[in-house]
């Protein structure tokens, strides 16, 4: 059965790291949901894009998207994607202090 991953962002280190509850690797299953939440008080204003790296494959059959016009995105996993496959991707986000777009990279890997 599908399961949604929340990714929530719940601050920013002073080398503008992201820190994420799911320390910046998530486990997924074929045909799971993954949505990534801004934690209220945690540095970051908005997400601005999510893309996957150059080299990376991308395991997902749908987005990520942002979610109408909140700070939430979403994506769903392909549910034909190969078990152990994995995405290195970006999360281009910006601060609640304003400034430039940074950008983090954590991995989302499909469980063996």
């Amino acid at each position: 059965m599908a399961q949604n991953h929340a990714i929530q962002i719940e601050g920013v280190n002073p080398d503008n790291s992201l820190i994420l509850s799911d320390r910046g690797h998530t486990n997924v299953d074929p045909g799971d949901t993954v949505t990534w939440l801004i934690k209220p008080n945690s540095g970051v204003h908005a997400i601005t894009g999510i893309t996957k790296k150059e080299h990376s494959i991308n395991v997902f059959i749908s987005g990520p998207n942002q979610v109408g016009n909140s700070n939430n995105w979403v994506g769903i996993v392909d549910p034909t994607i190969p078990k152990g496959s994995e995405e290195e991707y970006n999360i281009l986000w910006t601060a609640a202090s304003g400034g430039e777009v940074h950008v983090f990279d954590p991995k989302i890997q499909i469980n063996s």
